[in-house]
């Protein structure tokens, strides 16, 4: 899965590996390109899915309430689990109107797809039940699965959106929603495309991983109840947002050594006020932070957007 709130660069991901893939991008000189020629996946044949291209001309009838949005990508899900256990085929949903053109576009997508395909599908996957469907396919068949999770601060993401053309630009409603509702995870390859975009490390990384993925198909696993996952994923926020909130104090205290007495309480009281703000925001997912991220670098470009220095 290529995952991600809107404007992180997925897109961009997807056009690359379909040169490098192809064999149209030859300019590249990093040594994870060379190595990717070895390797099985360049053997292997490759099948792109992009749910903007099954929606394009469906977007308002999708998007018009979150259940709706919800039933077409669960029929797309249904779909392509049945296409990869080679299940009967199923029969159509009477409430969705456009079901039957998606999924003639979906097996379009798939008419290349056999057993030694890779298959790379690109949304924007922000809830962990979504992406934890089609890892449930990937066991289910004994196959490789794995997650790129692009992700960016959100006022950079929302500036991306706006150099977009108007036609392709996402509301701000829309991302302020889902960047909210967005959760991360660790197992996933998390990329932050917030200050440099999309390096040759990255890709470096993401070949490595597709290719050990190839070589190590999911095994089935134990199932966790809805209620055992809340529990799980409220104790990973509480023990990630007091790691963030001591990393936070800590560089504060640093920050704060230099000045003369007077100065500490004056900018105290502001550079506080500025870190519960932060906190905050991480906890809205207004601003996206991974634990392998630089806080203090994050934080220090936060307080300059707030005009603080």
């Amino acid at each position: 899965l290529i995952c991600g709130p809107p404007a992180c660069l997925k897109t961009t991901l997807v056009q690359i590996l379909r040169l490098i893939l192809n064999h149209q991008l030859i300019n590249l000189q990093s040594h994870c390109i060379a190595k990717l020629f070895e390797s099985r996946i360049q053997q292997s044949s490759h099948v792109f899915l992009c749910f903007d291209q099954l929606f394009l001309g469906y977007e308002n009838d999708i998007i018009e309430n979150e259940t709706n949005w919800k039933a077409y990508r669960t029929l797309i899900a249904d779909e392509i689990e049945r296409v990869i256990l080679s299940k009967a085929a199923n029969n159509l949903p009477t409430h969705l109107k456009h079901a039957s053109s998606i999924l003639h576009r979906l097996s379009q997508s798939f008419e290349c797809l056999h057993s030694q395909s890779i298959l790379f599908i690109e949304d924007n996957f922000y809830y962990s039940s979504m992406r934890h469907r089609y890892r449930q396919i990937a066991q289910r068949a004994h196959i490789g699965f794995m997650i790129i999770h692009l992700y960016s601060n959100f006022s950079v993401a929302y500036q991306r959106n706006q150099r977009r053309e108007s036609s392709k630009r996402v509301s701000a409603s829309t991302m302020e929603n889902i960047y909210s509702k967005y959760e991360l995870f660790p197992e996933e390859l998390l990329i932050n495309t917030t200050l440099r975009g999309l390096t040759s490390e990255h890709l470096q990384e993401i070949f490595h991983r597709i290719d050990k993925s190839c070589r190590e198909p999911e095994d089935t696993v134990e199932n966790i109840d809805d209620e055992q996952r809340r529990i799980a994923t409220e104790i990973n926020q509480r023990n990630f947002m007091y790691q963030l909130d001591q990393k936070l104090r800590k560089f504060l205290s640093k920050y704060l050594q230099d000045f003369s007495q007077n100065e500490k309480k004056l900018y105290a009281e502001k550079i506080n006020k500025h870190r519960q703000e932060f906190l905050d925001l991480v906890k809205q997912k207004f601003i996206l932070v991974n634990t392998d991220d630089d806080v203090e670098e994050v934080f220090r470009r936060f307080l300059q957007e707030q005009s603080f220095s």
